[in-house]
């Protein structure tokens, strides 16, 4: 589900984003690579799993941003997806944020 406000959109993630989602997601991901929006939010509150596929379709999609100026963040990101994330040290560039941050 997707949500605009002012310079951002917010793209809320449910349950597992695994392999299958992914691929489910890539029409949409490669949609909001060519945004006009100044940043991205991916809402991760509810997700519970992550995959190395996952993973992959997040950094694949904040490098087209990057490339064309643009902002990704992650919001609320929490349990394995959080650990995996530092464990790949990709918070170090991608910035994980809360909902007080998403102003």
């Amino acid at each position: 589900m997707q949500t605009i406000t002012g310079t951002a959109i917010t793209l809320s993630l449910r349950d597992e984003f695994d392999a299958h989602v992914a691929r489910q997601m890539e029409p949409e991901f490669e949609s909001l690579s060519q945004t006009e929006e100044n940043e991205l939010v991916i809402d991760m509150t509810q997700v519970q799993f992550i995959d190395s596929c996952g993973i992959g379709a997040i950094v694949f999609l904040y490098k087209r941003l990057k490339s064309r100026g643009k902002g990704l963040r992650l919001l609320n990101v929490n349990g394995q997806p959080r650990q995996l994330i530092q464990m790949l040290r990709i918070d170090k560039v991608i910035p994980l944020i809360t909902s007080a941050e998403l102003q």
